[in-house]
């Protein structure tokens, strides 16, 4: 299912496709925990619906969130800071699969210790992709198509929610920051000559 995002993440855009897989996601965690909560472990049919819906949603991750992820932090990075940044990005991945393949025995098994919750861990992953549908929402701009700097721009002078009518501008426009410096130091020169034209006049 990694096939399809590559295929669609220039079509469709990384901002779509991530906010598509959160959605995604997050009805299969939770129909996932109502389902596991709500059937019998010796109803076959009911236990063949948590398969297939942990299926979709493995489906949702690695055509979205899987391999995009990666795509927008290697885009989103001021060039001076690109390969700090990128380096925390992949540790604090690398931790928090740690932490949650650590932590997921423990709420999950029966047992002095733990915490039982056995299929009702689905809630908690289902909240997290909630979280994951606001995050993109607020705060991931639409970069499909854009050069390096047009993307340092596009924070410049756009939010997340209207990205893609400036993105679109940027495109038309083939703007680029080379662009909007030289016009702001056209701009300044002519303000600067304005100025000692007035001076000259006094």
């Amino acid at each position: 299912m990694t096939v399809p995002g590559i295929y669609f993440i220039d079509k469709v855009g990384r901002r779509n496709l991530l906010l598509i897989g959160a959605a995604g996601m997050m009805v299969c965690e939770f129909i996932v925990a109502i389902a596991g909560v709500t059937i019998s472990v010796s109803d076959v049919s009911g236990q063949k619906v948590l398969v297939a819906f942990v299926c979709i949603y493995i489906a949702f991750f690695a055509s979205t969130w899987g391999p995009i992820a990666w795509v927008v932090t290697g885009e989103i990075f001021p060039l001076n800071v690109r390969a700090k940044a990128m380096s925390l990005s992949v540790a604090s991945n690398w931790f928090w699969n740690w932490l949650l393949a650590f932590v997921t025995p423990y709420l999950v098994d029966p047992g002095a210790g733990n915490a039982n919750l056995g299929a009702k861990v689905f809630f908690i992953w289902g909240t997290t992709c909630f979280g994951c549908l606001v995050f993109t929402y607020f705060c991931i701009p639409e970069t499909k198509g854009l050069a390096l700097e047009q993307i340092d721009l596009l924070y410049a002078n756009a939010t997340p929610r209207n990205s893609i009518a400036y993105r679109n501008k940027l495109i038309a426009g083939d703007v680029h920051v080379a662009d909007v410096y030289s016009k702001g130091a056209k701009h300044a020169q002519q303000t600067k000559s304005h100025d000692e034209e007035k001076k000259e006049e006094v």
